[in-house]
């Protein structure tokens, strides 16, 4: 039985896609500041780019998809009540949500990952802040790369994820899913806090002046807003 096209009767709804689009575009706007400034030293001062500046540049361009596929799916009515989605565009709608947060799972996995290959190269001589760094970047991306395979497979068959009405599919219960993503969430946070303090354990005994120090830490500690 497939779904009726028209909704019998207009209730009021609520629509952030606007707030939405503005939000990760500002938000993208700046982390396209941040690696173009970036780039732009690199090549100002004649260095060649890492593993850590490739990554970075990865993750941007995952962000970017994502918000891109964010965006066209708020002209579908992602961001509206469920009610006020147009019944012939859900599939659609569900479909490319899922898109997005796969790429934007993937952005936040990646952009983690090259702050803490450059933080890697800044402990070569403390062995213990070394492997503390390559734990919290091998646990994290673990971690992430497991709701990157539940993004695609919490339902089957596949198609069961965007088209409610495929007999025979199974889901993951929602309540395993928001948990493990919640834990996900929690676990890098706290993980950005502690990157995000390192540099001041790493450049605060340095024979530097004062306020060479306090910069450099205020600019890679960043993170941990």
């Amino acid at each position: 039985m497939g779904l009726p096209t028209k909704r019998s009767t207009p209730q009021p709804y609520e629509d952030y896609s606007q707030v939405l689009n503005f939000v990760i575009w500002v938000l993208a706007g700046y982390a396209t500041i941040f690696i173009f400034l970036r780039l732009w030293g690199k090549y100002y001062r004649g260095r060649r780019l890492w593993w850590d500046d490739y990554l970075l540049i990865f993750s941007w361009l995952a962000l970017i998809l994502g918000c891109i596929f964010q965006t066209v799916d708020t002209t579908l009515g992602f961001g509206r009540s469920q009610h006020a989605i147009p019944l012939e565009n859900i599939e659609n709608s569900r479909l490319l949500a899922t898109i997005a947060g796969f790429f934007l799972i993937l952005a936040a996995g990646w952009s983690k990952m090259s702050f803490g290959l450059t933080l890697v190269r800044l402990t070569r001589t403390d062995g213990f802040l070394k492997r503390l760094v390559w734990f919290a970047i091998w646990t994290t991306n673990i971690f992430i790369a497991g709701s990157c395979i539940i993004q695609w497979a919490h339902c089957w068959p596949l198609d069961r994820i965007w088209r409610q009405e495929v007999p025979g599919g199974k889901c993951l219960p929602l309540g395993l899913m928001n948990g493990y993503n919640m834990f996900v969430a929690a676990y890098s946070g706290a993980v950005d806090v502690m990157l995000a303090l390192l540099p001041c354990k790493i450049f605060w005994p340095l024979m530097m002046r004062r306020k060479e120090k306090i910069g450099i830490t205020i600019a890679m500690g960043m993170g941990v807003l």
